[in-house]
């Protein structure tokens, strides 16, 4: 990127959330190639629905299948006990936020469970085991490439945001006795996404309520009396 190159924040606007069902994000993401004004305008714009509540947020969940990714978790978060930049130790404090594209992950350690949600996902939350620590090769926004390695909420939360830069989602990895459970609180939560199928739970509860709303509206036969 070129020195004279000024970014200049004009006014970033809160962005819509695609929510589960939408198409959009089970696309695999596209390769940032240029760092321009747009891709960083966007950013803000990333950033601002962010602060509206949530540690991440990637661009395909705002409509864009591109592999652009932000992050913020607050510097009081005590899971992330060890953080590396380029070999070096620093703090969450220090890089966050942590803006990056075209990520490669390299996840490590055992396994470990944690209680994920999603801002795509709302109003849903399940178990999921991810590996405990991650060592990630991020381009920056100013096109440094660095390596990050680390664990804890970081670690997971790198590997959730950059399963939806393939298409993928938390409620993928649930477990097999978790998965029904999963899958009708998603009916219940987000029916629009059942919507083409014909035989589904959402809709044959859309026609249940409108049943008993017909029923509620016929006139009742008058009761009997000794």
């Amino acid at each position: 990127m070129s020195h004279s190159f000024i970014h200049i924040i004009l006014s970033a606007v809160i962005l819509d959330i695609l929510q589960y069902g939408h198409p959009l994000l089970r696309e695999e993401c596209g390769p940032v190639v240029h760092i321009n004004r747009d891709i960083l305008s966007f950013l803000d714009d990333m950033q601002e629905t962010l602060a509206q509540g949530g540690i991440g947020l990637a661009a395909p969940q705002v409509g864009r299948p591109i592999q652009l990714v932000t992050i913020n978790i607050p510097s009081t978060d005590a899971t992330t006990t060890w953080l590396e930049v380029d070999g070096c130790p620093t703090t969450l404090s220090r890089i966050m936020p942590l803006n990056f594209i075209n990520p490669i992950l390299h996840p490590f350690g055992k396994k470990v469970p944690y209680r994920e949600g999603c801002l795509s996902i709302t109003k849903v939350y399940a178990n999921v085991m991810r590996r405990s620590c991650v060592r990630a090769v991020l381009t920056m926004m100013d096109g440094r490439t660095v390596t990050v390695k680390c664990n804890g909420l970081l670690a997971r939360c790198l590997q959730h945001e950059v399963d939806h830069l393939h298409g993928g989602l938390f409620t993928d990895l649930v477990s097999s006795g978790d998965h029904d459970k999963v899958i009708r609180r998603l009916r219940l939560t987000h029916p629009d996404a059942f919507e083409e199928d014909d035989d589904s739970y959402a809709r044959r509860m859309k026609e249940k309520r409108r049943a008993q709303a017909r029923k509620a509206r016929m006139p009742q036969p008058p009761g009997k009396t000794a």
